[in-house]
């Protein structure tokens, strides 16, 4: 456990605590306007998602309306 606590410690600043990954804001952002523009869904509704859910439906919404 003390090689794991100093590990821990010499992080970068800005690393959240306890190693747990976040989300850029701006990006999670992005994907409750895309979803929201196109499913007309709250975003409470969006924010319940599961993060791998939600980024299924972005790109379901992204299949659906490419012109390729």
């Amino acid at each position: 456990m003390p090689a794991l606590q100093r590990r821990v410690r010499r992080r970068p600043l800005g690393w959240p605590p306890g190693g747990i990954a976040t989300y850029e804001i701006d990006h999670l952002y992005r994907e409750i306007s895309y979803v929201a523009l196109n499913f007309h869904w709250s975003r409470g509704e969006i924010l319940d998602l599961e993060h791998a859910e939600r980024q299924r439906y972005v790109r379901l919404i992204n299949d659906l309306t490419s012109t390729d």
